[in-house]
């Protein structure tokens, strides 16, 4: 179930650069969006990771994530945070409660409540999933700043998923840091040579950076992989034409 709302959630990334692709060439690109008060809590958080938890407690909160389950399996979503919530204030470092809290609220997409969660997660465990998830939920809030810094821990960490390079190439580009997605999009492709997504975002990288040479290339390339691709043949022909006006001026 996560693993489908996280490929979900994913794909918004790439929403941008499909729906763009349509009139990228025919309008003056956006100024960078104006970055908003942080959401996040910067307080530090009370959380003993060494405490010693009675038998009660421990109980307690089994039966509380395993009532969370039950609530999760039969569509009541509500009903499982609070269960989760409720064993969390018995243990806040519980990290399988914390984990599939932090789910729920992305499905919920109460974004700042599952920042601070991944945020938590992340400083507990170190782990690269939180840290990449931590990113997914500061981009749904335009918190680019914040959310190029939790990927760039998460690639840190673990450089092996072309998946997060593709993430922190977005995150770039929303802040305009072009050269910045290049490199990254380009490490994504190099790890998954066959992808035509990663391709496609290099050529809009590219486009944007008015470098339509590169572009040209890039499109080439997918039509010789995909010769019937008549998305990349009419993009090709867009970007010919950009770059002739462009030559004009």
């Amino acid at each position: 179930m996560w693993t489908y709302l996280l490929l979900f959630l994913s794909i918004s990334l790439f929403v941008g650069v499909f729906a763009r692709r349509a009139y990228v060439l025919k309008v003056k690109k956006n100024e960078p969006p104006v970055q908003k008060k942080s959401l996040i809590d910067d307080e530090p958080l009370d959380i003993d990771e060494n405490k010693k938890l009675s038998k009660q407690e421990k109980s307690d909160i089994s039966e509380l994530c395993e009532k969370a389950d039950v609530k999760l399996k039969v569509g009541e979503e509500e009903e499982a945070i609070k269960l989760l919530v409720q064993a969390l204030a018995v243990d806040p470092a519980n990290t399988p409660a914390q984990q599939k809290l932090a789910m729920l609220y992305m499905q919920k997409q109460m974004y700042s409540a599952a920042t601070a969660l991944f945020k938590q997660l992340g400083e507990l465990t170190n782990d690269a999933v939180h840290y990449s998830n931590l990113g997914l939920a500061l981009y749904q809030q335009q918190e680019f700043e914040a959310a190029k810094e939790a990927y760039q821990r998460a690639v840190a960490l673990d450089p092996s998923r072309p998946q997060r390079f593709i993430s922190l190439a977005q995150v770039y580009r929303s802040l305009d840091q072009l050269s910045n997605a290049v490199v990254a999009a380009n490490k994504a492709h190099d790890m998954d040579p066959e992808n035509m997504d990663f391709l496609f975002l290099l050529a809009d990288l590219y486009v944007d950076s008015k470098n339509y040479d590169e572009s040209v290339s890039v499109l080439t390339k997918i039509i010789e992989a995909d010769p019937g691709n008549t998305e990349a043949k009419t993009y090709l022909k867009k970007v010919k034409k950009a770059k002739s006006e462009e030559e004009k001026v």
